[in-house]
């Protein structure tokens, strides 16, 4: 029961968080495109400030989950190449160590307000490419 209320949790949080990702890539910035200047920077910081407030908890819960779903692997990780199990496992890892540098980076840059609009949707965008690589890798784990 304890695996299935964590893997439950892990999901719920990893569509959270890259639907989240989604909807600012895909639809938030496009829209944000036909808005006046003031109009769309009033709006951009009002969503972000609620994203960053939920996303936050989001995160430590998707993470929090993950490391417990990993643990009882945690030998594979010993050869990453003795199995593709063991292979995508350990490049699931390494994606969601580069997911937590993205988001990171883009806390730092946002706060030292050294990064324009292009840029945090370019950090975004590889955002969303990293998660995705993700969850193709989780999948592919238990299917090949």
């Amino acid at each position: 029961m304890t695996y299935l209320l964590l893997k439950t949790a892990h999901l719920l949080m990893a569509m959270a968080f890259i639907g989240t990702l989604f909807f600012q890539v895909m639809i938030l910035w496009p829209a944000l495109q036909g808005l006046q200047t003031d109009g769309r920077q009033q709006l951009s910081q009002r969503l972000s400030q609620r994203a960053r407030q939920v996303i936050h908890w989001v995160a430590l819960v998707l993470y929090g989950t993950g490391i417990a779903l990993a643990w009882p692997y945690r030998h594979l990780l010993e050869s990453p190449l003795a199995s593709t199990f063991a292979l995508l496992l350990s490049l699931k890892l390494l994606l969601a160590v580069l997911i937590i540098v993205h988001y990171l980076a883009l806390i730092l840059l946002r706060r030292r307000q050294s990064i324009a609009e292009r840029g945090m949707y370019r950090l975004n965008v590889s955002l969303l490419l990293h998660a995705m690589l993700l969850v193709f890798c989780a999948k592919a784990m238990f299917m090949l």
